[in-house]
């Protein structure tokens, strides 16, 4: 019995314990220090360690670092978790930098706190003789620092044989004089490597490459036809309203009108349809604004055409509410039909505000009036088509939340450097609070979605010239379109990611700050599905919930339970084959005579 117990107990804290995760590591920080108002390189060391938790992080520094360097550990985090494609909510990650003197690290560290994060998250070694500096961006692109020479000469001293430094970062000013940082590092015996991404970064420290090999984009026929559809009827409302205008009179509007038509034809004869659609509607409210003006409306008439648009966008708004959103696609097309329809009410509005300029008034009442259309056309994507998703409301409101406080957390990085640059995307963020309040959990996820895009744009040009700028636009495209190809292979084809996507490419060469901002909001757009989770059986419910390290262990422990059990039962058995073999011996007859006399 008390073997059983033994037994019992033993496979109780196999199965039930729950096993400790715990990974550890350190990475060499190349920083700088400011003494007397000068500057020299330092070396610091940054140690983390993660632990099963729920995705909070802490930073300790000895001696004490600035604000930006704990904004920009959360920020390092984030995008590590996210190249790795693991859920980081499960665990807890513990950071220390440990300097001899007070450090200027901040946002120079965040290419070695990603790597470093990511070589923990899929066991990777790092090879100790190599150190990085650069700022961290979204996608892993790796940006400019400062210090280069002085991080360098640190080094050095710290016997370290290679620095890695960001692309484009050959030459430097110091004290009005124009370094060579290669050749400069040649002469003090250390080799310096250019590196753009944190794929790069990661070939360098473990000589491998975890990046896939890059594939074509798998587009959904289902996009291609319903976007050739929006296309095609924003391309067609465009003419029917061109031909409408020929027959009242011209304006200089109609130069604006044709060339937007003009761009909206070509996209679509190349399988742009999204940016065939985008010119089409800037043509539309140009032509559907002359042809307001060429009415001569009263403000009598004005009024009764804003009554009319009102009531439409309300009903149609009424209606939108009622379509289930199931899937990705479903979500992507009813964030931009309501931000329509919030953009078309927007603009109505101004009609009223407006009483001074008419021809504005109009302006803005052929905006709402096209808004309106536009925002009817997308609702065509709104059918259920891939993989079903939990999309309920407080699983919205949560990605809302979340979603706000990655944008807040940029807002406040970004502040520290550019404060006066940042209205619009304070309004952006204060209207996505709104929405929260209201409810409107969609929408917001989308405003919030836009600012943290707005913002990762500004981290991703600082101190950048023009023709780093261009490299920085092809190499976050090369990103976007791997996201999509791993999104696609998943079977979801997210429609905003890609539809932005389309179009940065498309204004790549005329227009490279457009072309970036829009590559960005692809890059957002193209992996909303890791803030939600996959629709599944019963049965995938319950696989889903238990932890793999619990179910090896349950597996192990019932092997060494069955194993115990067998070697307890084999240790039973002789046992009792000895005490018969006893009993026997004590009962066996003695060797004596009847009489009790020895023979």
């Amino acid at each position: 019995m008390k073997n059983k117990i033994v037994l019992l107990f033993l496979i109780f804290l196999l199965v039930f314990v729950n096993p400790v995760f715990a990974k550890q590591g350190n990475i060499k920080l190349l920083a700088v220090t400011e003494i007397n108002g000068t500057y020299e390189g330092s070396i610091a060391d940054l140690h983390l360690e993660i632990k099963r938790g729920n995705g909070r992080i802490f930073l300790e520094t000895f001696p004490l670092t600035k604000f930006d360097t704990q904004i920009s550990t959360r920020f390092a985090k984030e995008i590590a978790c996210s190249y790795a494609d693991i859920d980081c909510s499960k665990y807890d990650f513990f950071y220390t930098i440990n300097a001899d003197s007070p450090i200027i690290a901040g946002a120079s560290a965040g290419s070695s706190i990603s790597l470093l994060t990511i070589s923990l998250l899929n066991n990777l070694g790092l090879d100790e003789n190599i150190a990085i500096t650069g700022t961290i961006n979204s996608g892993g692109l790796i940006g400019p620092v400062g210090g280069l020479k002085e991080k360098i000469e640190a080094a050095k001293k710290a016997k370290i044989s290679t620095v890695l430094i960001p692309q484009g970062g050959k030459t430097i000013q110091v004290n009005n004089e124009t370094v060579d940082i290669k050749n400069f590092s040649k002469e003090i015996g250390i080799n310096v490597v250019e590196v753009s991404t944190l794929g790069d970064a990661i070939r360098e420290f473990t000589g491998k490459k975890i990046e896939k090999q890059q594939e074509n984009i798998t587009i959904s026929s289902s996009y291609t036809d319903t976007m050739k559809f929006l296309a095609t009827e924003l391309c067609t409302r465009t003419e029917e309203l061109k031909n409408i205008y020929i027959k009242l009179k011209t304006n200089e509007s109609e130069k604006r009108a044709e060339n937007l038509t003009s761009k909206g034809r070509d996209s679509f004869e190349n399988g742009f349809y999204y940016s065939a659609a985008s010119y089409c509607f800037g043509a539309g409210v140009e032509y559907s604004y002359l042809i307001l003006l060429s009415e001569n409306l009263t403000e009598e008439g004005i009024l009764k055409k804003f009554e009319l648009i009102k009531k439409s966008i309300n009903n149609f708004n009424e209606n939108i509410k009622k379509d289930k959103i199931k899937t990705i696609t479903d979500l992507e097309a009813y964030m931009v039909v309501k931000e329509r329809l919030t953009e078309a009410n927007d603009f109505l509005n101004l009609v009223l505000d407006n009483t001074a300029d008419k021809e504005k008034k109009l302006h803005d009442l052929a905006y709402a009036i096209e808004r309106l259309n536009s925002a009817k056309s997308w609702a065509t994507f709104l059918d259920n088509r891939g993989k079903e998703f939990n999309l309920d409301e407080e699983v919205l409101r949560n990605s809302c939340k979340y979603r706000l406080s990655e944008a807040e957390e940029r807002y406040q990085y970004v502040n520290l450097y550019y404060p006066a640059s940042l209205m619009n995307t304070r309004k952006e963020l204060d209207y996505a609070y709104n929405d929260l309040e209201g409810e409107n959990y969609a929408l917001c996820i989308f405003k919030a979605s836009k600012a943290k895009a707005n913002l990762d744009i500004i981290l991703s040009v600082f101190y950048v010239d023009e023709e780093q700028t261009k490299n920085i636009l092809k190499q976050k495209l090369e990103i976007v379109k791997r996201n999509l190809i791993k999104e696609t292979q998943k079977n979801i084809f997210p429609i905003l990611g890609y539809s932005y996507y389309e179009y940065a490419t498309v204004l790549e060469d005329e227009d490279t700050y457009s072309s970036l901002l829009y590559s960005e909001y692809a890059l957002e757009f193209s992996n909303l599905e890791v803030y939600f989770k996959e629709k599944s059986s019963i049965l995938e419910e319950i696989r889903y919930k238990i932890d793999i390290n619990q179910a090896l262990t349950l597996i192990f422990g019932l092997i060494v339970g069955y194993l115990t059990a067998i070697l307890i039962q084999k240790q039973k058995s002789k046992r009792k084959k000895r005490n018969n073999r006893i009993k026997i011996s004590d009962h066996k007859p003695s060797r004596t005579s009847p009489a009790g006399k020895k023979r």
